[in-house]
Protein backbone atom coordinates (compact mmCIF):
# COMPACT_ATOMS: atom_id res chain seq x y z
CA UNK A 1 0.00 0.00 0.00
CA UNK A 2 1.36 3.43 -0.91
CA UNK A 3 2.10 5.81 1.92
CA UNK A 4 -0.38 8.59 2.47
CA UNK A 5 0.64 11.90 0.92
CA UNK A 6 0.62 14.64 3.54
CA UNK A 7 0.36 18.39 3.14
CA UNK A 8 3.09 20.41 4.85
CA UNK A 9 3.68 24.02 5.72
CA UNK A 10 7.32 25.14 5.78
CA UNK A 11 8.76 28.09 7.71
CA UNK A 12 12.42 29.18 7.84
CA UNK A 13 14.63 32.17 8.59
CA UNK A 14 16.12 32.52 5.10
CA UNK A 15 15.22 31.77 1.51
CA UNK A 16 18.08 29.27 1.25
CA UNK A 17 16.82 27.36 4.28
CA UNK A 18 13.29 27.52 2.91
CA UNK A 19 14.34 26.09 -0.46
CA UNK A 20 16.27 23.34 1.29
CA UNK A 21 13.30 22.27 3.44
CA UNK A 22 10.88 22.36 0.51
CA UNK A 23 13.22 20.10 -1.48
CA UNK A 24 13.46 17.67 1.43
CA UNK A 25 9.69 17.49 1.94
CA UNK A 26 9.02 17.00 -1.77
CA UNK A 27 11.76 14.36 -2.02
CA UNK A 28 9.86 12.28 0.55
CA UNK A 29 6.76 12.27 -1.67
CA UNK A 30 4.75 14.80 0.32
CA UNK A 31 3.31 18.14 -0.79
CA UNK A 32 4.18 21.66 0.38
CA UNK A 33 1.09 23.85 0.63
CA UNK A 34 2.85 26.96 1.92
CA UNK A 35 6.49 28.00 2.29
CA UNK A 36 7.20 31.31 4.02
CA UNK A 37 10.12 33.11 5.62
CA UNK A 38 9.53 33.91 9.28
CA UNK A 39 10.14 37.60 8.63
CA UNK A 40 6.97 37.97 6.50
CA UNK A 41 4.65 40.61 7.93
CA UNK A 42 1.41 39.29 9.46
CA UNK A 43 2.70 35.75 9.01
CA UNK A 44 0.57 34.22 11.75
CA UNK A 45 -2.65 35.59 10.29
CA UNK A 46 -2.01 33.94 6.93
CA UNK A 47 -1.18 30.36 7.89
CA UNK A 48 -3.53 27.77 6.35
CA UNK A 49 -4.51 24.36 7.72
CA UNK A 50 -1.93 21.65 6.91
CA UNK A 51 -1.17 18.12 8.12
CA UNK A 52 2.11 19.19 9.74
CA UNK A 53 4.59 22.07 9.92
CA UNK A 54 8.34 21.91 9.30
CA UNK A 55 10.28 24.83 10.77
CA UNK A 56 13.93 25.81 10.81
CA UNK A 57 14.08 28.86 13.07
CA UNK A 58 16.49 30.51 15.46
CA UNK A 59 14.72 29.65 18.72
CA UNK A 60 16.74 32.28 20.59
CA UNK A 61 14.71 35.07 18.96
CA UNK A 62 11.42 36.37 20.40
CA UNK A 63 9.78 36.40 16.97
CA UNK A 64 10.57 32.70 16.52
CA UNK A 65 9.16 31.91 19.96
CA UNK A 66 5.89 33.67 19.03
CA UNK A 67 5.63 31.50 15.93
CA UNK A 68 6.35 28.34 17.94
CA UNK A 69 3.71 29.30 20.54
CA UNK A 70 1.14 29.84 17.78
CA UNK A 71 1.86 26.57 15.99
CA UNK A 72 1.96 24.53 19.18
CA UNK A 73 -1.47 25.88 20.23
CA UNK A 74 -3.05 23.84 17.41
CA UNK A 75 -3.44 20.08 17.08
CA UNK A 76 -1.05 20.00 14.13
CA UNK A 77 2.37 18.31 14.61
CA UNK A 78 5.38 20.64 14.44
CA UNK A 79 8.74 19.28 13.26
CA UNK A 80 11.69 21.38 14.45
CA UNK A 81 14.51 20.96 11.97
CA UNK A 82 16.95 23.47 13.48
CA UNK A 83 18.95 20.74 15.18
CA UNK A 84 19.58 18.69 12.04
CA UNK A 85 23.01 18.69 10.40
CA UNK A 86 22.94 17.43 6.81
CA UNK A 87 26.24 18.89 5.65
CA UNK A 88 28.06 15.57 5.27
CA UNK A 89 25.20 13.68 3.63
CA UNK A 90 24.32 13.32 -0.03
CA UNK A 91 20.89 14.15 -1.38
CA UNK A 92 19.56 10.59 -1.19
CA UNK A 93 20.70 10.05 2.40
CA UNK A 94 19.36 13.44 3.45
CA UNK A 95 15.94 12.63 2.02
CA UNK A 96 15.98 9.18 3.64
CA UNK A 97 16.78 10.59 7.06
CA UNK A 98 14.24 13.36 6.69
CA UNK A 99 11.53 10.91 5.58
CA UNK A 100 12.12 8.82 8.71
CA UNK A 101 11.83 11.91 10.85
CA UNK A 102 8.60 12.97 9.16
CA UNK A 103 7.08 9.57 9.79
CA UNK A 104 8.03 9.63 13.46
CA UNK A 105 6.66 13.11 13.95
CA UNK A 106 3.40 12.69 12.05
CA UNK A 107 2.69 9.12 13.08
CA UNK A 108 1.22 10.13 16.43
CA UNK A 109 -2.54 10.16 16.02
CA UNK A 110 -3.44 12.45 18.86
CA UNK A 111 -1.74 15.72 19.84
CA UNK A 112 0.20 16.02 23.05
CA UNK A 113 -1.91 17.35 25.88
CA UNK A 114 -1.27 19.52 28.90
CA UNK A 115 0.08 22.98 29.58
CA UNK A 116 3.74 23.79 29.09
CA UNK A 117 5.82 22.84 32.10
CA UNK A 118 6.70 25.76 34.34
CA UNK A 119 9.47 23.78 36.05
CA UNK A 120 11.61 20.90 34.73
CA UNK A 121 13.76 18.49 36.75
CA UNK A 122 16.27 15.85 35.65
CA UNK A 123 16.00 12.44 37.29
CA UNK A 124 19.54 11.00 37.03
CA UNK A 125 20.14 7.32 37.74
CA UNK A 126 22.12 4.21 36.95
CA UNK A 127 22.30 0.85 38.76
CA UNK A 128 19.31 0.54 41.09
CA UNK A 129 17.78 3.62 39.50
CA UNK A 130 14.62 2.16 37.95
CA UNK A 131 13.42 0.85 41.32
CA UNK A 132 14.25 4.11 43.10
CA UNK A 133 12.65 6.32 40.45
CA UNK A 134 9.47 4.23 40.30
CA UNK A 135 9.18 4.47 44.10
CA UNK A 136 9.59 8.25 43.81
CA UNK A 137 6.92 8.50 41.11
CA UNK A 138 4.44 6.30 43.01
CA UNK A 139 4.76 8.59 46.03
CA UNK A 140 4.12 11.79 44.04
CA UNK A 141 0.69 13.35 44.17
CA UNK A 142 -1.10 12.79 40.82
CA UNK A 143 -2.49 16.32 41.17
CA UNK A 144 0.95 17.96 41.08
CA UNK A 145 0.82 20.60 38.34
CA UNK A 146 3.30 22.61 36.32
CA UNK A 147 6.20 20.10 36.46
CA UNK A 148 7.91 17.84 33.91
CA UNK A 149 10.73 15.35 34.47
CA UNK A 150 13.55 14.40 32.09
CA UNK A 151 14.69 10.90 33.03
CA UNK A 152 18.37 10.18 32.26
CA UNK A 153 18.86 6.51 33.14
CA UNK A 154 21.99 4.60 32.12
CA UNK A 155 20.45 1.81 30.09
CA UNK A 156 20.89 -0.26 26.95
CA UNK A 157 18.67 0.52 23.99
CA UNK A 158 17.44 -3.08 24.03
CA UNK A 159 15.69 -2.69 27.38
CA UNK A 160 14.54 0.90 26.93
CA UNK A 161 10.96 -0.22 26.18
CA UNK A 162 10.88 -2.31 29.35
CA UNK A 163 11.85 0.77 31.33
CA UNK A 164 9.03 2.77 29.76
CA UNK A 165 6.50 0.04 30.61
CA UNK A 166 7.70 0.01 34.22
CA UNK A 167 7.24 3.79 34.41
CA UNK A 168 3.73 3.57 32.99
CA UNK A 169 2.80 1.16 35.79
CA UNK A 170 4.22 3.54 38.40
CA UNK A 171 2.52 6.81 37.54
CA UNK A 172 -0.55 8.44 36.07
CA UNK A 173 1.70 10.89 34.26
CA UNK A 174 2.50 10.63 30.55
CA UNK A 175 5.68 8.71 29.71
CA UNK A 176 7.19 10.21 26.57
CA UNK A 177 10.09 9.13 24.37
CA UNK A 178 12.48 11.65 22.80
CA UNK A 179 12.70 10.24 19.29
CA UNK A 180 11.24 13.49 17.95
CA UNK A 181 10.98 17.14 18.93
CA UNK A 182 8.47 17.71 21.71
CA UNK A 183 7.26 20.57 23.87
CA UNK A 184 8.01 19.95 27.56
CA UNK A 185 4.56 19.65 29.13
CA UNK A 186 3.41 19.29 32.73
CA UNK A 187 2.73 15.87 34.23
CA UNK A 188 5.05 14.25 31.69
CA UNK A 189 8.22 12.17 32.03
CA UNK A 190 10.61 12.40 29.07
CA UNK A 191 12.85 9.32 28.77
CA UNK A 192 16.27 10.25 27.34
CA UNK A 193 17.59 7.75 24.75
CA UNK A 194 20.95 6.03 25.28
CA UNK A 195 22.03 6.19 21.63
CA UNK A 196 21.89 9.91 20.84
CA UNK A 197 22.01 13.27 22.55
CA UNK A 198 19.05 15.58 23.11
CA UNK A 199 18.96 19.37 22.90
CA UNK A 200 16.84 21.65 25.08
CA UNK A 201 15.71 25.07 23.83
CA UNK A 202 14.52 28.30 25.46
CA UNK A 203 11.17 27.72 23.73
CA UNK A 204 10.57 24.72 25.99
CA UNK A 205 11.32 22.13 23.32
CA UNK A 206 13.36 18.95 23.83
CA UNK A 207 14.69 17.50 20.59
CA UNK A 208 16.99 14.67 19.50
CA UNK A 209 20.16 15.23 17.55
CA UNK A 210 22.36 12.77 15.69
CA UNK A 211 25.40 12.95 18.00
CA UNK A 212 26.39 10.17 20.39
CA UNK A 213 26.81 10.99 24.08
CA UNK A 214 30.27 12.17 25.10
CA UNK A 215 32.12 10.21 27.75
CA UNK A 216 31.36 6.82 29.35
CA UNK A 217 27.72 7.36 30.32
CA UNK A 218 24.78 6.79 27.96
CA UNK A 219 22.80 8.91 28.34
CA UNK A 220 24.92 11.48 30.14
CA UNK A 221 23.11 13.03 33.10
CA UNK A 222 25.84 15.69 33.29
CA UNK A 223 25.11 16.87 29.75
CA UNK A 224 21.33 16.82 30.22
CA UNK A 225 21.58 18.74 33.51
CA UNK A 226 23.89 21.36 32.01
CA UNK A 227 21.59 21.96 29.03
CA UNK A 228 18.51 22.19 31.23
CA UNK A 229 20.20 24.59 33.66
CA UNK A 230 21.39 26.79 30.80
CA UNK A 231 17.90 27.34 29.45
CA UNK A 232 15.65 26.99 32.52
CA UNK A 233 17.76 28.59 35.25
CA UNK A 234 15.82 28.81 38.52
CA UNK A 235 13.00 26.78 36.96
CA UNK A 236 15.29 23.73 36.74
CA UNK A 237 16.41 21.07 39.17
CA UNK A 238 17.92 17.61 39.42
CA UNK A 239 17.58 14.59 41.67
CA UNK A 240 20.47 12.12 41.64
CA UNK A 241 19.29 8.60 42.42
CA UNK A 242 21.01 5.25 42.97
CA UNK A 243 23.80 4.50 40.53
CA UNK A 244 27.39 3.48 39.94
CA UNK A 245 29.94 6.12 38.92
CA UNK A 246 29.85 9.91 39.26
CA UNK A 247 27.53 10.98 36.42
CA UNK A 248 25.68 14.18 37.34
CA UNK A 249 28.25 15.44 39.83
CA UNK A 250 30.12 17.59 37.29
CA UNK A 251 26.98 19.63 36.55
CA UNK A 252 25.69 19.98 40.11
CA UNK A 253 27.51 23.25 40.79
CA UNK A 254 26.51 24.68 37.42
CA UNK A 255 22.88 23.79 38.11
CA UNK A 256 23.04 25.56 41.47
CA UNK A 257 24.82 28.65 40.08
CA UNK A 258 22.14 28.90 37.41
CA UNK A 259 19.50 29.12 40.13
CA UNK A 260 18.32 25.51 40.09
CA UNK A 261 18.22 22.97 42.91
CA UNK A 262 20.05 19.67 43.34
CA UNK A 263 18.72 16.87 45.52
CA UNK A 264 19.95 13.32 46.02
CA UNK A 265 18.70 9.98 47.22
CA UNK A 266 20.21 9.30 50.65
CA UNK A 267 23.10 6.86 50.23
CA UNK A 268 21.76 4.50 52.91
CA UNK A 269 18.63 3.86 50.80
CA UNK A 270 20.49 3.20 47.51
CA UNK A 271 21.24 -0.12 45.87
CA UNK A 272 24.51 1.51 44.72
CA UNK A 273 25.42 4.85 46.29
CA UNK A 274 28.29 6.12 44.08
CA UNK A 275 26.25 8.64 42.07
CA UNK A 276 24.47 10.33 44.99
CA UNK A 277 27.64 10.28 47.11
CA UNK A 278 29.51 12.05 44.30
CA UNK A 279 26.72 14.62 44.01
CA UNK A 280 26.60 15.23 47.78
CA UNK A 281 30.39 15.72 47.81
CA UNK A 282 29.96 18.83 45.63
CA UNK A 283 28.36 20.62 48.58
CA UNK A 284 25.36 21.91 46.63
CA UNK A 285 22.81 19.17 47.39
CA UNK A 286 20.12 20.90 49.46
CA UNK A 287 17.97 17.88 50.31
CA UNK A 288 18.48 14.13 50.51
CA UNK A 289 16.15 11.33 51.50
CA UNK A 290 14.56 8.06 50.47
CA UNK A 291 12.62 8.07 47.18
CA UNK A 292 9.37 8.44 49.15
CA UNK A 293 10.72 11.34 51.23
CA UNK A 294 12.05 13.02 48.10
CA UNK A 295 8.56 12.82 46.60
CA UNK A 296 6.89 14.23 49.72
CA UNK A 297 9.40 17.08 49.90
CA UNK A 298 8.93 17.77 46.20
CA UNK A 299 5.17 18.15 46.64
CA UNK A 300 5.64 20.22 49.80
CA UNK A 301 7.95 22.75 48.17
CA UNK A 302 5.44 23.24 45.33
CA UNK A 303 2.75 24.18 47.85
CA UNK A 304 4.62 26.82 49.86
CA UNK A 305 5.87 30.31 48.84
CA UNK A 306 9.24 30.33 46.97
CA UNK A 307 10.91 32.55 49.60
CA UNK A 308 10.24 29.93 52.24
CA UNK A 309 12.15 27.26 50.34
CA UNK A 310 15.01 29.40 49.03
CA UNK A 311 18.28 27.80 49.97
Amino acid sequence: MAAETLTFGVLADSQAQLNDLVSLVEATGHRVAIAKMASVRNLLAELPAVDAWVVRLNLQQDSALAIVEHLESSDCPVIYDDMECYGNLGGHDRAKRFAAKLQLCTGVAKPEEGARAQEVWVLAASTGGPEAVTRFLKALSPELEGVAFIYAQHINAEISQSLQKALLLSTQWSVVTCERSRVLREKSIYVVPPDNQVDIYDSGVIAPNSLAWLGPYRPSADQVMARLARHYGNRAGAIVFSGMGDDGSKSCSYMRRSGGMVWAQSPATCAVDSMPVSAIATGVVSYQGSPENLARQFVYRRLIPPKAINN
